[in-house]
């Protein structure tokens, strides 16, 4: 049972990590998932580590983190030499004969015991902060296609030439007239705007479910753990306080739409599946919830799939899907390859629509789709096998249409449902 209103911002809990837990804290906590920890492609390579951090402008101390890695490697280095030392102890007690000796080699067994004991103690300290604060925020690697600086126009089309179709008189504002806004998170829509909102996330849907996708009904909420797997702000999300919650509980509970990826991570969570149900094509529409904004009527999609090269077909091919959608409507847009300082830490790659606007001559941000290489795969333990070995998907995601933008966006360039043909059908159907 929940309990409402949702916790606000400013009373949220300082907490540590719901995504990786050590030993200490995993006695009170359930662990709900430990997520795969790459040392050696992270940190096999320091020169690249280092480029992909200057690249994107990314907050991160390198020298902090190799200094917390050899600290953290010597505390586990440590640990199995004392662990060695105790089974060879254990091994010459057996084989003495004599009780004096093994009278000493207990001993020594009983000081390596509590040795290791109080070197665990501090070893759970050395790995939150290297592990939980530092390694699980180093950023996804960069993708070929991603530009050092500057975003770059892949498509454009121009914007149409059109009629006047409307009757309202042109001092009135169709934004301010069809959408009204009651505080930054409450917003009623009437008229062509709530047609709008209504069949456009149904259009956008069905189109990509004759593309070859299978649609999704993804849940409202999502716990702390997969908020950190994806790197999204906790601060971003409204908290629900449960009933006779904890107080130091740190798996908490988040309210983020259906139609958000975060929705779609719950379902992947410590999937196994077979090779043969990869590629994966899903589209899901729901709400989005934001913290001190008006939600939105989102459709977003995610695939999955056993290689980079396929994955990058893959967005290749959504793209073109996203094409087939944007080109319909009566309006100029464009696809922006988005630069490496503007990438989110877990993607690789990621595309923009961008719809232009003709009140202030400018293309405004609708859509995305991004491409994050196996790198939420091996956060959120979503595998796959070949024989014995384990493998992770290569994922892409992105919210193909925001109805909230996009109405605004067809409003001020005074597109009205007689504009849209296409969204009649479902009316026909």
């Amino acid at each position: 049972m929940l309990k409402l209103p949702f916790v606000l911002r400013g009373n949220r809990r300082c907490l540590s990590s719901a995504l990786y837990l050590t030993g200490d804290k995993a006695r009170e906590q359930f662990a709900v998932l430990v997520p795969y920890l790459d040392f050696h492609h992270k940190l096999g390579n320091l020169e690249r580590l280092k480029q992909n951090i200057r690249l994107r402008k990314y907050p991160l101390d390198c020298d902090n983190l190799i200094q917390q890695w050899e600290l953290y490697r010597d505390v586990e280095r440590r640990k199995k030499e004392i662990e060695q030392y105790r089974v060879d102890l254990q091994k010459r007690i057996q084989q003495s004969s004599s009780k004096e000796e093994q009278q000493q080699l207990k001993s020594r067994a009983v000081l390596a015991r509590d040795d290791l004991k109080m070197l665990k103690e501090q070893s759970y300290k050395v790995a939150d902060a290297f592990i939980a604060n530092s390694f699980l925020s180093i950023p996804n690697d960069l993708h070929e296609r991603t530009p050092e600086e500057g975003a770059k126009c892949i498509y454009e089309k121009p914007v149409p030439p059109r009629a006047a179709t409307s009757n309202r008189p042109s001092n009135v504002d169709p934004v301010q007239e069809q959408l009204e806004e009651f505080g930054p998170a409450c917003l009623y829509m009437t008229g062509d705007a709530a047609w709008m909102d209504l069949r456009l996330p149904m259009y956008c849907s069905e189109l990509f479910r004759r593309n070859k996708c299978i649609l999704f009904c993804n849940p409202d909420f999502v716990r702390s753990f997969l908020v950190e797997a994806a790197m999204v702000s906790k601060e971003s999300l409204f908290l629900v306080q449960e009933e006779d919650e904890p107080v130091d509980k740190v798996n908490l509970l988040h309210l983020c739409g259906g139609g958000s990826l975060l929705s779609f991570l719950g379902y992947f969570t410590k999937l196994s599946v077979f090779p043969s149900a990869l590629p994966l094509r899903l589209v899901a529409s729901g709400k989005r919830y934001h913290f001190e904004s008006a939600q939105s009527n989102e459709v977003q999609v995610f695939g999955a799939h056993t290689t980079a090269q396929g994955a990058v077909e893959l967005f290749d091919e959504m793209v073109q899907i996203y094409q087939q959608f944007y080109d319909q409507l009566p309006v100029g847009y464009r696809i922006v390859q988005v630069a490496a300082p503007d990438l989110r830490p877990t993607e690789s790659m990621r595309v923009d629509i961008e719809l232009f606007d003709g009140r202030t001559q400018r293309h405004v941000k609708v859509a995305e789709l991004g491409y994050y290489t196996d790198f939420l795969s091996k956060r959120i333990a979503f595998i796959y096998h070949e024989g014995k070995v384990q493998r992770f998907p290569h994922v892409i995601a992105g919210t193909a249409m925001s109805s909230l933008e996009l109405i605004k966006l067809l409003l001020c360039n005074g597109i009205t449902m007689q504009d849209l043909p296409m969204l009649n059908t479902f009316e026909n159907e």
